[in-house]
């Protein structure tokens, strides 16, 4: 076991957070994650879809997330997805976001969650015809076909993965933790039958992540690149044209995170239906989405969200969307990704420390416990 001593009582002033590095993972649902086991770097609390918060669900949600000891994310999770189908189709929907559907993965450690011997696979890792859909587990083999969430650990990463269903759809939510740091939020959006093909369409997931870092004041968060870059005053939405990134950072330690847009979400930029890429809003413990909450309430209202208050040196919530387009005859079953890569900005390296032992092992390994 690592015991750890502040080397200077200052070094407590100067990281307040980490006081209790490892959360408790006591709330109802809530269950900790280490990894990896010896000398764990991520440490955070994951809920499964169908215990996650929001009106509607929020997948595969993560509270109290720490890195490096250092607090990074009190809260994320996609509490918000839409699908629209061009006319001649289904109509709009406001999807939901927790009602589980099978995955494969064997190697049960509790009820609901996995450490697979193999990589966890679902919809999306199995839809690979443009004509067809591939049905629901198992796909072309045996199983073991399961509800609940997967852990596969690796060398240099972590990947957790779950799969929930609305209607037809099949959506794969996954959270990769590099050891660098680096966080890759993944949403798939696939479809498991033929029902509500007859039509062009386009998906969109919201993700609502409340960056933390060393605590929730001193935020700042600032455009770097297209249109209008800058540190924002007040709360913002924007769009990733001319290669924007967004950073969130702590004032005080000057720790932060870039959110990078990924390949596929710059295929579809906002239009007058997803309206924006990226939001920035003062954080309100019950604005889990915008005010509409019914299946037909399908476009999000941006204004519901930002709404001109301040958010330098506050505590302030990220909004990122991806979205996808499903095209009849061309590529309509095919399953595609979306997400940003997180990527820290800053000194996230431990405080200077006091080890009176020391334990070496592989990096692969990794520990959970489940509530």
């Amino acid at each position: 076991m690592i015991r750890r001593a502040f080397v200077f009582v200052a070094a407590l002033a100067l990281f307040p957070a980490l006081a209790s590095a490892t959360p408790a993972c006591d709330g109802s649902g809530e269950n900790l994650m280490q990894w990896p086991e010896n000398n764990p770097v991520w440490e955070f609390c994951w809920l499964r879809p169908d215990d996650s918060s929001g009106p509607r669900g929020s997948g595969l949600e993560l509270r109290d997330v720490y890195y490096n000891d250092i607090l990074v994310m009190k809260r994320a999770h996609a509490p918000m997805l839409n699908v629209e189908y061009d006319a001649g189709g289904c109509g709009c929907y406001r999807d939901w976001s927790y009602a589980e559907n099978d995955i494969r993965a064997d190697n049960q450690v509790s009820p609901g969650f996995f450490e697979p011997t193999f990589d966890a696979e679902t919809v999306c890792d199995n839809s690979t015809s443009d004509s067809s859909p591939v049905g629901d587990c198992p796909w072309g083999g045996a199983g073991p076909c399961n509800e609940g969430v997967a852990a596969n650990s690796y060398a240099e990463r972590l990947v957790m993965t779950t799969q929930y269903q609305a209607g037809w759809y099949r959506y794969t939510m996954r959270w990769i933790f590099h050891l660098d740091g680096r966080i890759e939020p993944q949403f798939g959006f696939g479809t498991a039958n033929t029902s509500c093909s007859a039509a062009t369409h386009r998906h969109h997931n919201y993700w609502r992540i409340d960056f933390d870092i060393n605590g929730a004041a001193d935020d700042q968060v600032a455009q770097v690149g297209g249109d209008s870059p800058g540190v924002f005053s007040t709360e913002q939405d924007r769009t990733w044209a001319n290669g924007a990134t967004w950073e969130i950072t702590d004032q005080t330690t000057g720790r932060g995170y870039r959110l990078v847009p990924g390949e596929q979400d710059r295929r579809l930029p906002a239009d007058g239906y997803s309206k924006t890429d990226f939001m920035a809003s003062l954080y309100k413990s019950t604005e889990l989405q915008d005010n509409d909450q019914g299946i037909g309430d399908c476009d999000v209202e941006v204004e519901d969200i930002v709404d001109g208050e301040g958010i330098n040196g506050v505590d302030v919530v990220a909004w990122y969307r991806g979205g996808v387009q499903d095209v009849v005859s061309s590529d309509m079953y095919r399953c595609k990704t979306v997400g940003p890569t997180l990527v820290p900005i800053g000194d996230w390296s431990r405080p200077p420390v006091f080890e009176d032992s020391f334990e070496s092992g592989d990096t692969a390994a990794w520990s959970s416990t489940v509530n």
